[in-house]
């Protein structure tokens, strides 16, 4: 078992909160998404296509989301022997949001 760590990817910026409390979203958002197990696979490829697509048709092109993949449940478990790796938690805070 290994310990679970994620990096930036190589495209993208995070996501900031302004002295409000609004969200900050920048034109290539980073994204952390975790897949899910059983059919969560074959779910996350089809939604991926849609919201990439979705992006380019309402912003032409001038947006694009940056994934990064983060684990939970038996992906996690079989990497790192947890089923919710504390790098997980961290990253959605880090990140402010997650699918």
């Amino acid at each position: 078992m290994s310990e679970v760590r994620y990096e930036k990817p190589s495209f993208g910026t995070k996501i900031t909160k302004n002295a409000d409390g609004s969200l900050n979203i920048p034109s290539d958002p980073i994204i952390p998404f975790i897949e899910g197990d059983g059919t969560g696979p074959d779910i996350w490829r089809a939604s991926k296509i849609v919201f990439d697509h979705a992006v380019e048709l309402a912003y032409g092109g001038k947006r694009k989301i940056s994934w990064l993949e983060i684990l939970a449940g038996e992906k996690a478990f079989n990497k790192s022997g947890q089923w919710l790796p504390e790098a997980t938690l961290e990253a959605i805070k880090e990140y402010r949001v997650a699918i």
